[in-house]
Formats: structure tokens, C-alpha cells, sequence
């Protein structure tokens, strides 16, 4: 049995795929990249850390098997984002870290397929690392970069308004920045967000997280009911966000 072949069976016995009778060279990596599309998602919105480390851990294998695979690449790129996002507050080094290795598998990603996803997290990834002066001349370059490609590859994306946004509230009002240029953003995404249906396995994330982003804006320019209206929102679409059910409603008093 080869290398690869005891690669991918581990790897789809990870993710609850029987791979009893399949070659190594007839299995799909686009069934391998839903279950990341999906198991991915989970963990995020569950706050699980323990579950977004294995999912980091699956998709560098899945990378290794088949490492041409532009989804597969995109994945191990979100799961390392988003296991950074959960630390960038109480572990900034390790949290860089993880963005820098996210950073590596969104450029693989983009090398291969011009995903628009692909792009706009690979400006969010640079862009986090942004921590002064001095890396906001070249990190912010080059994040700018990415997120202009992403907008330049088709239309509107909501995953690209959501990142802006995010970035935008972490911005300064004097760059282009604030809460009025966030608010605009996760409105738009909102509103792109409710008539697209990607494909699977295309990335799908962010609805949720789109309407979590627009209560702590609302929150943060002093609109408690429209912050918690975003909010109970954000739990109609996933009633288990723990970050917001947990921590960013019970904030609002």
C-alpha cells in the first residue's frame, strides 16, 4: 500500500469516509473538501479550539495528498485563520504565527485557482499582522493587494464585504476606516448574503459571523436594540454561535 494511498484512508477515516475498495488515484478531493467546508464551520461556531487544531491538522494532510487541489488549500488556509482569531487577543505571537502559516496555503491556493475567498483571507491574514508603524507600510501594502484582486474577479462576494468590514473597524477613521465604513460593509454583506447559494464544496462561510460583526458595530457607536437585534440574528442562522450567544449578547446588559 503507498504513502499516499494510507495518507487519504486515514484521512477519510477522519472525516467519517469509509474508503473501503477506492484507489488512491479515484478518490475525490472534492468530497474531502466539503467535509473540511463543513467540519470547519462547526468547530468555528461552536468555539471549539480542540476541534479547529484537528481540522488544521486534517486539511494539512488532505493538502499532502493532494496538494494542486485550490479548495483543499483554501481550507487549511481558513482553518489556521480561524484558530489565529480565537488567540489574537490573549496570544498575539502565536496568533501571528498561525496567520503566517494560513498566509502560505492562501497563496498556494490562489497560485492554483483564482479564488475570490482565497484572495480576500489572504488579505485578512497579512493584514492582522499589522501591530505598528512599521509593518503597516509592507504588510498593508500587500494586504491591499490581495483585497483588490478579490474584488476585481467577478462580483459582488460577501465574504470579501465581511473581511472589509472587519478590517475597516480596525482601521482608523483618517485611513479609510471607523465604524460608519464597517457598518456599510456588513450591511452589504448582509444583504449579498441572503441571495447567494454557493455550490458545494465553494466556501459558504461567514452569514452568521456577518450579522455578529454588525452588533458589536451597532454595540460600539452606542445602538444597544439594533445590536441585539443583529445579534439574535446572527442565532437564527446558527442558534449554537457560542461567541455570540455566550459572550457578545449577554455583553450588551
Amino acid at each position: 500500500m503507498s504513502f499516499p494511498y494510507r495518507l487519504v484512508c486515514a484521512l477519510l477515516l477522519a472525516c467519517g469516509i469509509p474508503p473501503q475498495g477506492l484507489a488512491a488515484q479515484t478518490l475525490d478531493p472534492g468530497e474531502l473538501a466539503e467535509r473540511l467546508r463543513t467540519q470547519v464551520e462547526e468547530a468555528k461556531i461552536a468555539g471549539d479550539a480542540v476541534a479547529l487544531q484537528q481540522m488544521v491538522t486534517l486539511s494539512r494532510r488532505a493538502v499532502t495528498a493532494f496538494p494542486e487541489d485550490a479548495l483543499l488549500n483554501h481550507y487549511a488556509g481558513y482553518a489556521l485563520y480561524c484558530l489565529a482569531s480565537r488567540s489574537m487577543e490573549t496570544d498575539t505571537d502565536a496568533s501571528h504565527a498561525l496567520l503566517e502559516q494560513a498566509e502560505s496555503f492562501l497563496e498556494r491556493s490562489v497560485e492554483i485557482e483564482p479564488i475570490t475567498e482565497s484572495y480576500a483571507l489572504l488579505a485578512s491574514a497579512i493584514g492582522m499582522r499589522i501591530d505598528g508603524p512599521v509593518s503597516a507600510m509592507t504588510l498593508g501594502m500587500r494586504s491591499g493587494a490581495a483585497m483588490d484582486r478579490a474584488k476585481a474577479l467577478g462580483s459582488p462576494n460577501p465574504r470579501v464585504r465581511l473581511l472589509e468590514g472587519i478590517s475597516a473597524l480596525h482601521t482608523p477613521r483618517a485611513f479609510g476606516g471607523g465604524h460608519e465604513a464597517a457598518l456599510e460593509h456588513f450591511l452589504a454583506a448582509i444583504e449579498l448574503f441572503a441571495d447567494e447559494a454557493p455550490k458545494p464544496p465553494l466556501p459558504a462561510w461567514g452569514h452568521a459571523e456577518a450579522y455578529a460583526w454588525l452588533g458589536q458595530t451597532h454595540a460600539a457607536l452606542g445602538q444597544a436594540e439594533a445590536a441585539r437585534t443583529a445579534f439574535e440574528q446572527a442565532l437564527e442562522l446558527e442558534p449554537g454561535y457560542v461567541w455570540v450567544r455566550d459572550v457578545l449578547l449577554p455583553g450588551l446588559g
